[in-house]
């Protein structure tokens, strides 16, 4: 089966099905690391995608575990890691050679992952064990479990790297945990069903985006006060900041959109069409990169007009969730 989604029953996905990319020939590692890359969770092919973002071409592809769905590319520790709910692990990725290192047993559904901003920890979110798994981004060895709400999702760390905030879904909140002691802390209450969460780059604000209430709830930090809940398209899945920070793209699973969000105005000032059954989400500079779960697609648009400036074919069923750009 695949990755449990965001506003369905996991049963109700589309079967995976096999897919096999174009063998990749031509630049080494050395000579790709000069372009930005982005790494693609393929959740149908059991694969990611390396997408050159300035050729704008896959130039790898990496087989990982079963149903591949969350990422978290680390500069900091050289690797990209992969959670694969399917077989139960996390694959790790060498990002200069473009290898799988090895896999890590991750509990029995892991999704949502994310590493601290010092690239010294990864964090696991198991989505039937009710848990987060913590581990040394460097050794790889597991560090610790916490009990936490029921279907937790999204993963998101501090820029202090004290705290780690997971989504637990199915209970409307958001878990609070201190990474020294691997303990929680405390809750926030959020919308119905929160799944993915993102940081502003100040570090001072965490986003939640509820599917089931189709809004985002905006808490500041360290505090936890919300501040703000905003009504955004049907079935918000990813979150990506750009122009310093200055706006927020919430992907609509169901409204094939992206919101474009006023940060300092926490207010929806546009709405771009996007492309089918819009996923993962990241911003670099004037470009806006949407991963496509139905078109197969990674999906281009302007960061200022939402124009949509390209389309490059992937994996199969790509999703995309977490951080996957891999800047020089």
């Amino acid at each position: 089966m695949g990755t449990p989604p965001a506003a369905m029953p996991f049963e109700a996905r589309r079967a995976a099905a096999g897919w096999i990319c174009a063998a990749c020939f031509g630049a080494a590692g050395q000579a790709l690391s000069a372009a930005p890359l982005a790494y693609i969770t393929d959740q149908g092919s059991n694969d990611v995608s390396v997408v050159d973002l300035d050729a704008m071409r896959v130039v790898r592809t990496i087989g990982v575990g079963r149903s591949p769905a969350g990422i978290a590319v680390d500069a900091a520790a050289s690797r990209a890691f992969v959670s694969n709910p399917d077989s139960k692990d996390v694959s790790v990725i060498d990002l200069k050679t473009f290898q799988v290192q090895g896999s890590l047993p991750a509990g029995s559904g892991p999704v949502g992952i994310a590493t601290s901003p010092d690239g010294r920890r990864l964090y696991v979110a198991d989505w039937y064990g009710n848990s987060l798994l913590a581990y040394d981004a460097i050794s790889l060895d597991r560090l610790g479990a916490v009990a936490i709400g029921h279907a937790p999702a999204g993963v998101a760390v501090s820029a202090d790297n004290a705290t780690v905030y997971v989504a637990a879904r199915d209970d409307d909140r958001v878990d609070v945990i201190d990474a020294a002691s691997l303990s929680l802390r405390s809750s926030l209450p959020a919308g119905s069903h929160p799944f993915a969460l993102g940081i502003s780059p100040d570090g001072h604000r965490l986003w939640a985006l509820n599917v089931l209430s189709d809004d985002a709830s905006v808490f500041e930090l360290p505090g936890g006060r919300e501040l703000a809940r905003i009504s955004v398209g049907k079935a918000p899945y990813g979150i990506a900041f750009g122009q310093g920070g200055g706006r927020a793209y919430v992907t609509n699973q169901h409204a094939a959109s992206v919101s474009v969000i006023d940060t300092a105005m926490l207010s929806v000032v546009a709405t771009w069409v996007a492309c089918d059954y819009p996923e993962g989400i990241e911003a670099l500079g004037d470009r806006v990169f949407v991963v496509s779960w139905m078109q197969d697609s990674l999906c281009v648009h302007d960061a200022r007009s939402g124009a949509r400036t390209a389309e490059v074919p992937v994996g199969r069923n790509p999703r995309g969730f977490g951080h996957f750009l891999l800047t020089p």
